[in-house]
């Protein structure tokens, strides 16, 4: 089973940036990091809506122009914001990079920063079926895979009708009762089932370590995760 950086493994240094996917990269196949467009247009790393308590800044990304952002520091660390240009030259191209479009109106983007890059080796994931149907509808091909925490079924047909490769279900759903039926669904559908939500998923009682090999047991292909220190199932 793929161990997946999540947001380049923020238990080891500051989330989603060049610093910290590299250090992922040198250590896992795949990372993974959020996409939002600032306020001047480009497109950075940053999960969270606005950057209060991620950075030592505070307001909304879309707010923000780019120099203001260089001009803060994630977490208490001396990285800034990245932009995702910052974080295509820090992942090697082997390395599969794994891109959660947070909203709507960033895959052209997205894609002329890979195609300037000669990176083919990209995964779109998003909670958005807006943002995945524009994928879905333009000439570009990489590969996209639907998030979702409840309702899989419901979410498993949604995510063939946008032409999904792949599904990203909370490790919960996967390790609940009915999660292997849920992998198998999903497999004979033809998606990759890439988890997320590990840290969660352990907290409920077995630690990360038991929870990769439960999850490699119901036969998921990858899920992200916030530590490298983890079996490869």
């Amino acid at each position: 089973m793929e161990l997946v950086g999540h947001r380049g493994c923020p238990d080891h240094g500051p989330e989603n940036t060049a610093r910290a996917v590299a250090a992922a990269a040198e250590r896992l196949p795949a990372v993974e990091v959020d996409l939002r467009r600032c306020g001047s247009g480009e497109l950075v790393a940053v999960h969270d809506e606005r950057v209060d308590g991620v950075t030592d800044g505070t307001g909304r990304v879309a707010d923000l122009d780019l120099a203001t952002l260089r001009g803060l520091r994630v977490g208490e660390s001396d990285d800034p914001v990245a932009t995702f240009a910052d974080i295509v030259e820090a992942v090697p191209p082997a390395v599969t990079l794994q891109v959660e479009c947070k909203v709507p109106g960033l895959w052209r983007d997205v894609r002329a920063v890979l195609t300037a890059d000669g990176r083919s080796n990209v995964r779109c994931s998003s909670f958005s079926a807006p943002a995945l149907a524009e994928i879905a509808r333009s000439e570009w091909g990489p590969e996209t895979g639907l998030l979702f925490d409840e309702h899989p079924t419901a979410n498993l047909d949604l995510a063939a009708a946008l032409d999904c490769a792949n599904v990203h279900p909370h490790a919960r759903l996967c390790l609940d009762p009915g999660g292997r039926a849920l992998v198998e669904r999903a497999h004979d559908a033809g998606f990759g089932v890439y988890a997320w939500g590990l840290d969660a998923a352990a907290d409920d009682g077995e630690g990360r370590a038991a929870t990769v090999r439960a999850l490699a047991d119901r036969g998921v292909d990858g899920v992200t995760t916030d530590t490298w220190d983890l079996p490869r199932a």
